[in-house]
């Protein structure tokens, strides 16, 4: 017969591992996004790791300087497309992965002919993903960064 406490201590490292299987596999579909078009002609594709955020003393990306989010960031990936006609196909792609795994939109900015949206979620105690997803004209970018960062880290980059 299973006591109540032997219950309680064989569940929180089953629902542990379950938190950090359910966050793996959201991040391999996220990177799946990124890898998919990585070898594709006009489109531009980083990713950043947390080793490398170490040795970078100033992060610039773009018009755009990370260095003060570096320290926090877990990772940063980032596809740029400057082929227009590829434009519809990634955004809508992109759009409907943050819509099936739940990230909320938390800002939308519309600016002539630029729009851009952020979206989030919380991924662990402290830890949020970030998502930027800029289309202009001819060009689309996403930023997707993970780490203790907040919402104000990422109103900052956008008003640089």
């Amino acid at each position: 017969m299973l006591h109540k406490s032997d219950l309680t201590a064989w569940l929180r490292p089953l629902s542990l591992a379950i938190c950090l299987v359910l966050v793996c596999v959201s991040l391999s579909a996220q990177d799946r996004l990124f890898k998919q078009f990585e070898n594709t002609k006009g489109v531009s594709t980083v990713y950043i790791s947390p080793a490398m955020f170490k040795l970078m003393p100033k992060l610039d990306v773009g018009d755009k300087d990370l260095a003060k989010l570096a320290s926090r960031l877990t990772r940063l990936q980032i596809l740029q497309c400057e082929r227009p006609s590829l434009i519809p196909f990634i955004k809508k792609q992109a759009q409907t992965y943050y819509d099936n795994n739940r990230y909320e939109v938390i800002m939308r900015v519309k600016d002539d002919d630029e729009r851009t949206t952020i979206y989030q979620k919380v991924v662990g105690k402290g830890n949020h993903e970030f998502v930027l997803l800029n289309e202009e004209k001819d060009e689309l970018s996403l930023i997707h960064l993970i780490g203790n960062i907040k919402l104000e880290d990422i109103k900052d980059l956008y008003d640089r």
